[in-house]
């Protein structure tokens, strides 16, 4: 792919994900939002087969994509009352969020407009070469990060259903008419058993 065509795929894909990102912290239906999710995985997706990041690719697809967003969508759907017509689906922190987004858009716009992009043509290592290299550093110099990010997932798992799990909800009085009838009509059905025993 020549450059004109790398810069073409590359605003697409930034646009889809940038795009779809917006729109599942925007909509106000959570699933829909959860729906969202998918374009923005197969954008980061085709940003990972640019750089020729062939690991991170297959990953992005197959864990983020696949099993990720289907983990999400059950949970949603799983969630009880969560999606309850009465119940608020934003919250009144939206504006201070769009405030430090724009902070930080400002900030990441200021710091790669000032940073020296080296640009080199060495070509990219292999995939089993890149596997290779990024299983070592897994399992070496970033040992410690990547446990560490796993007990966060963990703990961030066990925060999820600790709230997603609801009380059992008692249920509602009767009202007196109703007590009233269902003994009206025991004791008809009393006299018409004692009737029917006498004859």
């Amino acid at each position: 792919m020549n450059g004109l065509g790398q810069e073409l795929a590359f605003y697409t894909l930034a646009l889809l994900t940038v795009v779809s990102g917006f729109m599942v912290v925007t909509t106000r239906n959570i699933l829909h939002a959860g729906y969202w999710l998918l374009p923005c995985f197969a954008g980061i997706a085709g940003l990972f087969a640019l750089l020729a990041a062939h690991f991170f690719f297959v990953v992005q697809l197959l864990i983020y994509a696949g099993a990720i967003l289907v983990l999400f969508i059950f949970a949603v759907m799983l969630t009880r009352n969560v999606m309850h017509p009465r119940r608020a689906q934003t919250n009144t922190l939206a504006p201070w969020a769009a405030l430090v987004c724009v902070v930080m858009l400002v900030g990441i716009s200021w710091i790669a407009a000032r940073y020296d992009w080296r640009i080199t043509s060495a070509t990219p290592a292999g995939a089993s070469q890149q596997t290779a290299a990024l299983g070592a550093a897994l399992i070496g110099l970033y040992a410690v990060p990547f446990e560490v990010s796993s007990l966060i997932l963990l703990a961030a798992l066990m925060g999820a259903v600790v709230l997603a799990k609801s009380e059992r909800e008692d249920l509602p009085e009767a009202p007196p008419l109703a007590f009233v009838e269902d003994e009206a009509a025991v004791e008809a059905a009393t006299v018409q058993t004692n009737t029917v025993g006498v004859h």
